[in-house]
């Protein structure tokens, strides 16, 4: 299993690094834009939608990573009043049920997607993106967090380390 917990991790990672290469893009995105702006009173008129593509891929794509390194907020009200095995327990069935939400909000968008494919809807700018490249971005996003969640929670039913660089288990750290 631990070899399982490891490649999802780096799945998680990898895709991480595919959103902070999007936030790049952005911001570039945005330099070009002010120049363009600036200095040739001209813009790509797409600036809008594009940074909107990106914001989902920087948002979704990094969830998995973010998650397992433990740097999502996270409200402690009644873990904290629990012994160490029914915090391992509350954590699993709480990735399991993020989870299950999670698949059905990535099947939504594989209807969406699929639909915008079979339609051949266009984005209503100039650029006239088809609908179903974003909408498979953010498909592909949510299974790979689904994937980090199903890991997540095996880990936490195995009393199995995080690998994540640095993470401890709790009773670790007593």
């Amino acid at each position: 299993m631990s070899r399982f917990y490891l490649a999802v991790y780096r799945i998680s990672q990898g895709s991480a690094i595919i959103a902070a290469a999007a936030l790049v893009a952005m911001v570039a995105f945005i330099a070009y834009e002010i120049v363009l702006r600036y200095f040739f009173s001209t813009s790509t008129f797409v600036q809008d939608e594009f940074l909107g593509y990106g914001l989902s891929v920087c948002i979704v794509w990094s969830l998995g990573y973010t998650m397992e390194n433990g740097s999502m907020i996270r409200v402690n009200l009644l873990s904290t009043r629990l012994s160490y095995n029914q915090q391992r327990w509350l954590d699993a069935i709480g990735a399991l049920a993020t989870g299950v939400l999670v698949l059905g909000l990535a099947w939504m968008f594989w209807v969406r997607a699929a639909r915008a494919y079979e339609r051949g809807t266009v984005s209503a700018t100039s650029a006239e993106v088809p609908i179903w490249i974003p909408e498979s971005l953010i498909l592909v996003g949510l299974l790979l967090f689904a994937l980090q969640l199903v890991a997540h929670a095996l880990q936490r039913i195995n009393d199995h380390p995080s690998p994540a660089p640095g993470m401890v288990l709790d009773h670790q750290e007593q």
